[in-house]
């Protein structure tokens, strides 16, 4: 075996393993921009007031979707996407990153919580609202655990089929919304940005331990494979 072959084997490995692949950082749609809204606290099925937006809500930095709550108050992150111009997508995927674990608001709700984060659609109209806060939805995208998040940690939910129903109603826009489900009792949260559509799914999470054992003995398998029929070869 060649050293070009041992050397193809391990970025295949790395590859496998660490859940990084050729595109991860291709096949960009469009960015959206991204903002939250946070309820009154009395009735927490309303938005009442940005957290994080582009006139800069509370000293508070822009483009940041605070999901969870503070104090009495929900806090739900929103990102819109203008379509104007895109086409329909054989694959299109809704992908953000993990800014914090806490929110926006140091001593308040800066600390994480343990639940589940609902991503769903609406009917965006390029506009930061307070209303898209309860906008009706248009389809469910998923939901993920935050157990285990890391800042810096990338996720990515399939939206093919609501982005391409969209282009097909001429829709100039589509919003996504995060959302604590249920909401924590706790006044705590999580931040995340960088919201785009990709064509690929871009997330970053790594295989549990018993795959990663399954990955190496297979990669060590056919590392041994060529070997042997390397030395075959030369006998």
């Amino acid at each position: 075996m060649n050293i070009l072959s041992l050397k193809s084997i391990k970025m295949a490995a790395l590859v496998v393993v660490f859940g990084f692949s050729a595109s991860a950082s291709a096949s960009l749609i469009t960015n959206g921009f991204t903002f939250s809204v946070a309820s009154d606290g009395s009735n927490q099925s309303v938005g009442n007031h940005y957290h994080s937006n582009t006139g800069g809500a509370f000293g508070n930095p822009a483009g940041k979707a605070e999901v969870g709550r503070f104090f009495s108050e929900e806090v739900r992150g929103l990102s819109e996407y203008d379509l104007t111009g895109q086409s329909s997508a054989i694959s299109a995927f809704v992908t953000f990153n993990v800014f914090n674990a806490g929110g926006l608001f140091n001593g308040a709700n800066d600390t994480p919580f343990t639940g589940t984060i609902l991503v769903d659609a609406y009917a965006g109209n390029n506009l930061e609202n307070i209303s898209d806060y309860q906008s009706a939805s248009i389809g469910s995208v998923g939901s993920f655990a935050t157990t285990g998040l890391l800042i810096g940690n990338i996720l990515s939910f399939d939206i093919t089929s609501i982005f391409n129903a969209a282009i097909l109603a001429s829709d100039t826009s589509l919003g996504i919304r995060l959302q604590a489900v249920p909401l924590n009792p706790n006044s705590e949260a999580w931040t995340f940005d960088n919201f785009r559509l990709t064509t690929d799914n871009q997330s970053t999470a790594v295989p549990e331990p018993e795959t990663l054992v399954l990955i190496s003995i297979g990669f060590a398998g056919l590392a041994l494979n060529l070997i042997r029929r390397r030395k075959v070869r030369l006998n």
